[in-house]
């Protein structure tokens, strides 16, 4: 059996559908024979997230799934190995940086608190 990590994406629709198009990418980790059988669990397992619930304002909110839109087979399990690698192209390279170096410090700000308590 391999392991492979599946990129699962969700639209998010909140009462009439009238805000920002939300869309949740999900990287969850599937063991299977051939990368075939590891796109099917991870369709399967898409599907069957699919929900609707009521939020706070008595809206219905409904995840819709969309597709597997990625699948990488994890090869080396060892300590530091890579298992995710995405390219992205940005129109503004500072706010990307900014951006980037933010959501580092959001990290470490977190892991700080929670290493306190």
């Amino acid at each position: 059996m391999s392991k492979y990590i599946a990129k699962i994406v969700f639209q998010i629709v909140s009462g009439d559908g009238k805000h920002t198009p939300q869309f949740d990418e999900q990287f969850r980790l599937f063991e299977a024979k051939t990368e075939n059988e590891a796109l099917e669990k991870a369709r399967a397992k898409g599907k069957k997230e699919e929900t609707s619930f009521l939020n706070e304002k008595k809206e219905i909110v409904l995840w819709k799934y969309i597709g597997v839109t990625e699948l990488m087979e994890l090869q080396d399990m060892a300590d530091g190995a890579q298992i995710y690698s995405c390219t992205q192209e940005a129109e503004d390279e500072n706010n990307y940086i900014y951006k980037a170096k933010q959501k580092e410090r959001t990290i470490e700000t977190l892991s700080n608190f929670a290493y306190i308590y």
